[in-house]
């Protein structure tokens, strides 16, 4: 396949995002947004770019108060709206983070009664073609990266989701078992391996890869920055008398300093930002690990997987460890992150594959291997 090839592939039929405005305002009514948190905040920015105003938001009976407000806009009790459903037109505005079992969601898209329009929840920037095009070169470049079919299908698919809101293709292309599956098997069935855990959570990860080698382990690295979770995955090892676990309560960046983060409580969504309300500190793995021999790193860091490697370089050429890279935070990590890998990691073999597929419409869990 050429450059030229590629992207023609990739160019829609129609703007998807576009064409659902103009079918929202074509009902000439307040349009409610059905969520009032993060999700919600980021239809309306999305919606905003096609001209549609969003004149409110809505939530179920028992999460409702009175007079309060989001982005300045009132928050309604969705019942009392849903009686006069001729009124308004809805948006669906609540992801994983608030519906993690996507049944209120799932509802919602199947209210008979009101009329409703669903948007792609992503957790990053959208992508659209402009982008594509303006970077071709690059996304091309990882394209040819790519060791397998299986990996080239799937860019392509994550691509066209983006673009279109569709998610059957890439739906279909979702495999089993991230981080520990036929990829990384040979890695991590030689014995007394080496891993860090970055965005460790409550210690869910770090459980399947003990799990997976069967105990067979010499030393683990996990960095947890969020306080609650923390705890929880402090307890985890101590209920489980896990051995050889260093536990580390910082974030993962390109060197030692303190930051600001945005906290999501008792989420694994916490991310570094510049007008976060809490500080966290960050440290490197080169300044952590040492000379510890490191043979498999797993990342999924909200948006700071470039930073963290960055951080680990002396790591990566030392140890040459496989690697489990979420690179669905940003727009662009589809291309910063593989040309940064490529240059450490001549001769390895590169792959792509997408994990989730779950109840939420939601796009998310695209994680980059390498394997040395």
């Amino acid at each position: 396949m050429t450059e030229k090839e590629f992207l023609e592939d990739l160019k829609p039929s129609f703007n998807h995002r576009e064409n659902l405005a103009k079918k929202i305002k074509s009902h000439n009514l307040p349009v409610i947004i059905f969520g009032a948190a993060e999700m919600a905040k980021q239809v309306t920015e999305e919606l905003k770019k096609f001209g549609v105003e969003v004149s409110g938001y809505a939530v179920d009976e028992k999460y409702f108060k009175p007079d309060k407000t989001y982005l300045g806009l009132p928050i309604f009790n969705f019942d009392e709206l849903r009686r006069t459903p001729e009124k308004y037109v809805f948006v669906l505005g609540i992801g994983n983070k608030s519906d993690p079992s996507g049944k209120r969601a799932l509802d919602f898209k199947n209210d008979s009664a009101i009329t409703k329009y669903t948007i792609l929840e992503v957790y990053t920037s959208w992508i659209d073609y402009s982008f594509i095009e303006k970077n071709q070169i690059s996304f091309f470049e990882t394209y040819k990266l790519f060791s397998d079919d299986l990996s080239k299908k799937t860019m392509k698919a994550y691509l066209k989701a983006q673009l279109s809101d569709e998610l059957s293709e890439i739906d279909a292309l979702s495999q089993p078992n991230e981080y520990f599956n036929c990829l990384t098997r040979t890695v991590l069935s030689s014995g007394g391996v080496g891993f860090i855990d970055c965005g460790a959570y409550n210690g869910d990860t770090l459980e399947k890869f003990i799990n997976f080698v069967g105990g067979n382990y010499k030393k683990i690295f996990a960095f947890e920055f969020e306080t609650e979770n923390f705890e929880k995955l402090k307890n985890l090892v101590q209920e489980k008398n896990y051995k050889n676990v260093e536990l580390l309560n910082c974030g993962v960046w390109n060197e030692k300093k303190v930051l600001t983060f945005t906290r999501v409580a008792g989420s694994g969504n916490s991310k570094i930002s510049n007008d976060g309300e809490v500080i966290a500190k960050v440290d490197t793995i080169d300044n952590i690990v040492g000379e510890e021999k490191i043979d498999f790193i797993k990342m999924d860091i909200e948006g700071s997987e470039l930073n963290a490697l960055k951080g680990a370089k002396k790591t990566l050429e030392r140890c040459k460890p496989a690697l489990a890279i979420s690179v669905y935070h940003k727009k662009e990590d589809l291309i910063t992150i593989p040309q940064f890998l490529k240059e450490i990691y001549k001769g390895s073999r590169f792959y792509l594959r997408q994990h989730y597929n779950g109840p939420i419409y939601l796009l998310c869990d695209l994680d980059l291997y390498v394997i040395p």
